[in-house]
């Protein structure tokens, strides 16, 4: 009811913004996750989070392009973490044995409801004797995919299926708080651009007002409706920014409940980055798994 509720006044104001809307496509996100792959396998400093912003990247490319191709690097970003890189505690090892799982599980329903072969299983869904390589997979990540048994070894037992649907319960409430909390800076930063507007037409009431005053006269015709066309506008203006407020704030309101409340099966981050304006506003909104 809640989504709703917020909706139509969501479409009916922010649409000015979507034309500053930054487009993302598969191949934006998969260049991010090569440079952040390039950082992770030669430089010791923030290696985790490189792979992370990697693992990310590529399975948001295979997310908007649709490519299994992009999930076949996620996974191999995957592989690669468990041998490389060095963990804080055993949470940490944990969450991307499950990150690989859920790969591996995501690329063998692909094969079975298309009928394709991907890089780990063939058009059946079961795993081929040789493991087929992407032409475009770089040779760091080809060394470590057609091995693919020695990571399988370091996985938990079959015990971990409720802990992977758990992770997927997080993810999901962690990504509706956190569109709800980007839609509620969106909307903030709509209200600042309303309250300008608003103040900008209150400045040029005064001003008329004063001119009159101050040559001892009344209001020309042009000045009469000019000022009955601000005092109108000044008023739905009102209406707006009052709109737009509360929206804000339930929606700030819900995001923040639901990025409070989420169980924390490991830390995870996201960035907002709110824009406004005369000319519109709005939010990027960028996350990490």
């Amino acid at each position: 009811m809640l989504t709703l509720a917020i909706l139509p006044l969501m479409f009916a104001v922010v649409a000015p913004a979507e034309q500053a809307e930054v487009p993302q496509d598969a191949a934006t996100f998969a260049a991010a996750g090569e440079e952040h792959l390039k950082r992770a396998t030669t430089t010791t400093e923030n290696q985790l989070d490189e792979f992370q912003n990697a693992h990310t990247n590529f399975d948001s490319a295979y997310l908007v392009g649709g490519g299994t191709k992009y999930l076949c690097r996620a996974l191999a970003v995957a592989d690669l973490t468990l041998r490389a890189a060095t963990f804080g505690n055993e949470q940490e090892r944990l969450f991307w044995q499950e990150t690989r799982q859920d790969d591996l599980d995501r690329l063998q329903q692909d094969a079975a409801e298309t009928g394709r072969a991907n890089c780990r299983f063939n058009a059946k869904g079961t795993p081929p004797r040789v493991v087929l390589l992407d032409a475009d997979t770089p040779p760091a990540l080809a060394l470590m995919t057609s091995t693919p048994h020695a990571a399988d070894k370091s996985l938990p037992p079959s015990g971990d299926k409720l802990s992977r649907a758990e992770l997927r319960r997080s993810r999901a409430q962690t990504g509706v708080g956190a569109v709800f909390t980007g839609v509620g800076i969106g909307l903030f930063g709509i209200l600042v651009g309303v309250l300008e507007l608003e103040r900008q037409r209150a400045g040029e009431v005064r001003g008329i007002i004063d001119a009159a005053k101050a040559e001892a006269r009344g209001y020309t015709p042009a000045e009469e409706r000019r000022y009955l066309d601000l005092r109108d506008d000044l008023l739905r203006g009102r209406d707006v920014a009052i709109g737009v407020g509360v929206a804000s704030l339930v929606s700030l309101g819900t995001g923040v409940a639901l990025l409070a409340t989420r169980k924390k099966t490991r830390l995870r981050t996201y960035a907002i980055q709110p824009y406004g304006g005369l000319q519109g506003a709005g939010a990027v909104l960028r996350l990490r798994f």
